[in-house]
């Protein structure tokens, strides 16, 4: 009898774990039919059988949809612009038996009632744009605290975005986890990285659209990864949360987008300038000779960068005296040289009670703790440390007050390093407890902001204590929205070919994914640099929005003179480049800051639909600008092959017409890489400078390549360093080609600022001798002839190269006759005419 009682409680014993064990285990779940909806003043919301969703239209092109376990949405978000609201705009909605139909000017949402609900999108003449999958399971689910958002795999369809992710730039049949990580020596495409965006472009069936996951938590992106009929997002945390944006174009969508997360502010000129760094620059005389051999070598730069190393024990806002006695002698001398500096500060504050800032902070509770309330403590290599807790508003304005001794020692340049943060594997434990700005957040909602946030403190320390000069923020982690802060560099690569050509597809990703201005380390961070492959990093790193070379510590030299005559001048001729293209890269800066549309342009933004832009083969050639394809060329590479999307080009060393769309094979010296300009393109340049403060000659010259279509380029100027801009002092002009009329049209100016500059040369390309005469304003003007290039890798190899293969070089590429013309600069509208 106790032998059968025992077996019978060991039954039932067995059979409670066992329903336990059941019950505990989360369950993924649709979220059910629809059972209630109403209309709203933006959209529509209700509850499902388990849910509850709003849909908001945002514009006639941008439509939110949120699903959420509670009936109250919590509307606080890092991501969005605080003033980004739902526009009052028109909109109908209709219902059917099963269906409700919402629809705008441009956009179709229909959200099936039954037998689940699912969100279909298309245009007003019923294209599928983009639809949730079908099914029990499918669509918006929920698995514990996890969400999954299932979306139908469209055929032919291509993905684009993510910001930092490596791999190719169409992520279809892939994977990507975005958690922002300290990855050194990155490589494989399955790892997190430093900087992820939750925001993709699909491309399909001649639709493009953009959909921003709006969620802090780790989450995997799967784009048909063992899963061919199906795309999906996974986040650990959150609700279901997103933007649907649909437009004509690419630019159409970023625009929209940028709308939402923001745009990057108009930054100081000089950091559009040549950037020098390394791990590290010291001690301060070391810093002055670098300075001054510069100088004397006559290759331009603007800014000395100083790696953690010139700070005492690694800590923020101290100076290590013994390396650094007078620094801010140090950056007197170097501002009178036309140098700026910017200097690394990374979030942890080192466990040191004769640290001013640790006890500070202890006293001023502005670290991140558990959830017991003690003190969250890791290693930030070599030190123990605290960190600051970014999302707490106190905790960014101590950090924004200490940041001054950076301004107080004539630094204003602003790096934020090891924010993702970098400690060990970047993990955080789950039971830390962030402010969140009031919200109260683990780990998991608050670790890819972290870096963010900290460049957000940066930036809004450098407005309190830069006397009006406008911030300049460098970070190597951050988020959707990241732009609106700092510009953000693509972390420690290696000093190969593959991540040359890799560093161009992570920035076109970046200004795909909203943050344009951004930079790879040229030349290479980790391990040795070949003069082949640091010559080839630095022609195709002057293309960047921000051109750093960086490297890293008890490495070899990594100036462009420490390679030699051959490889210094054509850096001094490439970097030149860059700074002689100034009025052209501002305007862009410009235009970028106004639109959202990035400097460097991945192809698929003029060509989505033209499948050779997404080969392997041709992914890394990006557009500088609008007017400007460049083709990286690695050091292994005598011969490049690349593809001229369709258009017509014109070849930068001589003038050469190409038709595209166009495959080629070009032979490529070390002096140059290929470099094409579109026809039609406006490109306005000047004088030779060796930093952005010093004054080129008062003449303009803007070189106008000819074509069929007509084209207008924004020209804009101001004093590249505060904001009187926002009172009206620019200069800002269109300038219109008409390519029918034969005519160049420049608008009388906008603002009150006074051009540094008092006369336009114009200097035509591609004409073939059918320019004869010239007039300006009717009135004839005088025509002459020239065969410069625009760049000249040859310029400085006079006394390198041997006289006979100098001239055998000269030779291979025999330049056009141009045909130019100079006339004055005013405020007056001008008209000139062929």
């Amino acid at each position: 009898m106790v032998y059968m009682t025992s077996i019978l409680q060991t039954t039932l014993l067995t059979f409670l774990l066992i329903f336990v064990c059941k019950s505990a285990i989360a369950q993924p779940a649709d979220i059910g039919p629809v059972i209630k909806w109403g209309k709203t003043e933006y959209g529509i919301k209700g509850s499902t059988s388990t849910a509850f969703f709003n849909i908001q239209i945002y514009d006639a092109n941008t439509v939110r949809v949120r699903v959420s376990k509670q009936a109250k949405m919590d509307d606080f978000s890092y991501l969005l612009v605080d003033t980004v609201k739902p526009d009052p705009l028109p909109f109908s909605v209709t219902e059917s038996s099963n269906t409700i139909k919402l629809a705008t000017s441009v956009l179709t949402i229909q959200i099936e009632k039954s037998p689940l609900f699912r969100v279909t999108f298309s245009t007003p003449d019923s294209r599928i744009i983009n639809e949730d999958v079908a099914g029990k399971g499918f669509g918006s689910t929920f698995n514990g605290k996890r969400t999954n958002l299932y979306k139908v795999l469209q055929e032919g369809e291509r993905f684009v975005g993510l910001g930092e992710v490596l791999g190719n730039l169409d992520k279809r049949g892939t994977g990507y986890t975005l958690n922002n990580t300290d990855t050194y020596k990155y490589g494989d495409p399955r790892l997190p990285m430093y900087t992820n965006v939750p925001f993709y472009i699909g491309i399909h069936h001649d639709l493009v659209y953009g959909l921003f996951y709006h969620n802090t938590y780790k989450s995997f992106f799967n784009f048909g990864l063992s899963t061919p009929e199906f795309t999906s997002i996974t986040a650990d945390g959150g609700d279901i949360d997103y933007f649907l944006i649909y437009d004509s174009d690419i630019p159409g969508i970023l625009k929209h987008y940028t709308r939402l997360t923001g745009r990057m502010p108009l930054p100081p000129i000089w950091s559009l300038g040549y950037h020098q760094s390394r791990c590290s620059y010291y001690p301060q005389e070391n810093v002055e000779i670098l300075a001054e051999t510069f100088r004397k070598k006559k290759i331009p730069i603007d800014c000395i960068v100083l790696d953690a190393d010139y700070l005492k024990d690694y800590e923020p806002f101290r100076i290590n005296t013994d390396r650094f006695p007078d620094m801010k002698g140090l950056t007197t001398k170097l501002k009178k040289m036309g140098f700026e500096v910017t200097a690394s500060v990374n979030p942890g504050i080192k466990r040191d009670s004769s640290y001013f800032a640790h006890w500070d902070g202890l006293k001023n509770d502005i670290f991140v703790k558990y959830q017991d309330g003690s003190l969250y403590t890791a290693e930030i290599a070599p030190s123990l440390n605290n960190f600051v807790d970014f999302t707490k508003p106190a905790a960014r304005n101590w950090w924004a007050n200490h940041m001054k001794f950076l301004p107080e020692n004539g630094i204003h340049g602003y790096w934020n390093d090891m924010n993702e943060p970098a400690v060990g594997g970047s993990y955080l434990p789950d039971n830390l407890l962030f402010d969140f700005d009031g919200h109260k957040a683990d780990a998991l909602k608050s670790k890819n902001v972290y870096g963010m946030l900290m460049a957000r403190s940066s930036f809004e320390a450098a407005l309190l204590n830069g006397n009006g000069r406008r911030p300049f923020v460098l970070t190597r982690s951050g988020y959707a929205g990241v732009q609106r802060y700092a510009a953000v560099w693509t972390g420690d690569n290696t000093a190969k070919d593959e991540f040359l050509l890799g560093g161009t597809l992570l920035n076109t990703q970046m200004g795909l994914s909203g943050i344009p201005f951004v930079g790879d380390d040229i030349g290479g961070y980790i391990g040795p640099t070949s003069k082949e492959l640091f010559t080839r990093w630095i022609q195709v790193g002057i293309f960047a929005p921000y051109a750093r070379n960086h490297k890293e510590a008890y490495s070899l030299a990594n100036e462009p003179w420490s390679y030699g005559e051959e490889a210094e001048g054509i850096s001094r001729e490439f970097i030149g480049f860059r700074y002689r293209l100034l009025p052209y890269l501002y305007s862009k800066f410009y235009e970028t800051s106004t639109t959202g549309i990035p400097i460097a342009r991945s192809l698929c933004i003029n060509s989505p639909f033209d499948d050779k832009v997404y080969d392997p083969l041709y992914q890394y050639q990006f557009l500088c600008g609008d007017a400007l394809l460049v083709v990286p060329v690695t050091s292994k590479e005598s011969v490049k092959n690349l593809y001229l999307p369709e258009g017509e080009w014109f070849d930068i060393y001589n003038d050469e017409y190409i038709s595209g769309p166009k495959e080629l094979s070009v032979n490529t010296k070390l002096h140059q890489i290929p470099v094409y300009v579109r026809a039609s393109s406006i490109l306005p340049m000047q004088s030779l400078v060796q930093y952005t403060a010093q004054k080129p000659s008062d003449t303009l010259v803007i070189h106008i390549y000819s074509g069929k279509t007509k084209n207008q380029f924004c020209y804009y100027e101001d004093d590249g360093n505060t904001f009187e801009y926002k009172q009206g002092n620019f200069c800002r002009r269109t300038m219109d080609f008409d390519p029918g009329m034969k005519q160049l049209l420049i608008s009388a100016q906008e603002g009150h600022f006074v051009s540094k500059f008092t006369h336009i040369k114009c200097v035509f390309h591609g004409f073939r001798d059918s320019i004869k005469t010239l007039t300006i304003n009717g009135k004839p003007a005088k025509v002459s002839n020239s065969q410069e290039s625009m760049i000249n890798g040859l310029r400085y190899l006079q006394d390198t190269y041997d006289p006979q293969y100098l001239s055998s070089l000269r030779g291979e590429t025999p330049m056009q006759a141009q045909v130019w013309t100079v006339f004055p600069f005013n405020g007056n509208a001008i008209r000139l005419g062929w």
